[in-house]
Formats: C-alpha cells, sequence, structure tokens
C-alpha cells in the first residue's frame, strides 16, 4: 500500500495521550456505574445506557472543572461520585437546584 506511512501510528498515540483524562474519566464512571447498576439488579440494557449517561456526564464536567482551575484529575473523583450516586439522584437534585434558583422567577 504506498500510503501507509509509520508516523500515522505516532500521531494516533499523541492523541490519545492528548485526550487520556477524559476517556479515563469517562470510562471509569461507566464502569462504576454498570457495575453498581448490575449489581442492584437492574435490567442490563437499563445499566448499560445508565453506564453511558455517567460517562457523558463526566465529560461535560470536565470543561467546568477547567473552568474552576482544578487538575482535570479531579473529573475522576466527580465522575465516580456521579456514577456511584446515580443519574436519577443527580438529576434530581439538578432539578431542585433549578427550581430554587431560576423556576421562583418565572412563576
Amino acid at each position: 500500500m504506498p500510503n501507509k506511512d509509520p508516523n500515522n501510528w505516532h500521531a494516533l498515540m499523541d492523541f490519545v495521550l492528548s485526550v487520556w483524562p477524559q476517556i479515563y474519566a469517562a470510562g471509569l464512571a461507566m464502569l462504576i456505574a454498570l457495575v453498581r447498576a448490575i449489581h442492584a439488579g437492574g435490567r442490563p440494557m437499563k445499566s448499560f445506557l445508565e453506564a453511558v449517561l455517567c460517562g457523558f456526564l463526566t465529560l461535560s464536567l470536565m470543561p467546568l472543572i477547567e473552568y474552576f482551575g482544578f487538575s482535570q484529575n479531579m473529573a475522576v473523583a466527580a465522575g465516580a461520585a456521579i456514577a456511584f450516586l446515580g443519574v436519577e439522584w443527580v438529576r434530581e437534585r439538578l432539578d431542585a437546584l433549578y427550581e430554587k434558583i431560576i423556576g421562583r422567577w418565572l412563576k
């Protein structure tokens, strides 16, 4: 193959290393959420979807953590907490916070 370039592997590894904190934080959150949901006796598809949601929530927290000047490694702890508590718990707390802060002005 004429387009084989050994530098492609180097570029791929550079990319993976540049996004490693995101991969690590989201992957660990997904794994914790999956194990917690299976341990609780949830259905396999619901357990898998909750794990994916926890991974996405962790990824969405990464810029916020960086904005406040914390290390990106703090996202691992935040993702683990989200995964341990569950998506429903996080949603309930965010709904209550929304009602407390914004909801009172919209009524």
